[in-house]
């Protein structure tokens, strides 16, 4: 986690040198978001000490988007059609289900799902930071990388107060984690708030996690994991979120 989260900072100057700092209305969403994707990274540490990563990454990343839709539709003023909201129900409940029913079938500890909650309740918090805020400053490369940076720093503080070593882990293990992960990292949430100056909130998160669809074909292909009856129902109910989402964009 350490290495992904370093590792934006080279991109990080590079996009603030290519596309220039965000504006100075957009550096309280910047401040927030740095310190919620913090507070993220560390409920989501502590919930894959209690349970596996198969149950606590589709809670927290399912739990997200209704917690969007609320806050779009009350604060907002993200108002949604009724495919709109019939899609992220159906790729929300299927991943928060799937979640659960891994979580039973491992007989994971309890503790494990609440640090999954708490972690999908941050990862709504700063996607409304981030959403809005990437829309104050018009600039979703400069946003991002100053977002980086600044949580990178605020991660480096942490470390150096409570866990010198991983730097040197970093440096010594993880240099390949470091470059790759950081990339592919930086890229992928650029995209997202690019995403966010040209459609709802809700919808762009909603879409980003669906990810979970394509880790679950991966493993099926590259780690020939079971096709198993609860993965083909995750697969058809998020395919039809989208759609339902797709049919009304």
């Amino acid at each position: 986690m350490s290495a992904i989260a370093l590792g934006h900072v080279p991109f990080g100057v590079l996009g603030l040198i290519s596309f220039g700092f965000p504006n100075s209305d957009s550096l309280v969403y910047i401040l927030a978001s740095a310190f919620l994707h913090v507070c993220y990274m560390f409920f989501l540490l502590n919930a894959y000490r209690h349970a596996e990563l198969s149950q606590v990454y589709p809670i927290a990343r399912g739990l997200s988007p209704l917690i969007l839709v609320l806050v779009g539709t009350m604060f907002l003023g993200e108002y949604l059609s009724k495919y709109e909201i019939s899609g992220i129900l159906c790729v929300s409940v299927a991943l928060i289900l799937y979640g659960i029913q891994i979580g039973f079938r491992s007989r994971a500890n309890l503790k494990g799902f609440y640090y999954a909650a708490w972690t999908g309740c941050f990862i709504a918090s700063y996607s409304v930071v981030d959403g809005y805020g990437v829309r104050v400053a018009q600039n979703a490369i400069g946003y991002t990388s100053a977002v980086d940076i600044l949580s990178a720093a605020l991660l480096c503080l942490f470390l150096f107060l409570f866990n010198k070593e991983t730097f040197l882990g970093i440096r010594q293990q993880s240099q390949k984690t470091f470059w790759v992960g950081g990339s592919l990292g930086f890229s992928a949430y650029a995209i997202v708030l690019w995403a966010c100056l040209h459609a709802p909130i809700s919808i762009v998160y909603t879409l980003r996690e669906t990810s979970v669809f394509f880790a679950v074909l991966l493993a099926i292909v590259f780690l020939e994991e079971k096709i198993t009856l609860s993965k083909i129902l995750l697969i058809g109910v998020l395919l039809l979120g989208v759609v339902l989402i797709k049919s009304s964009l």
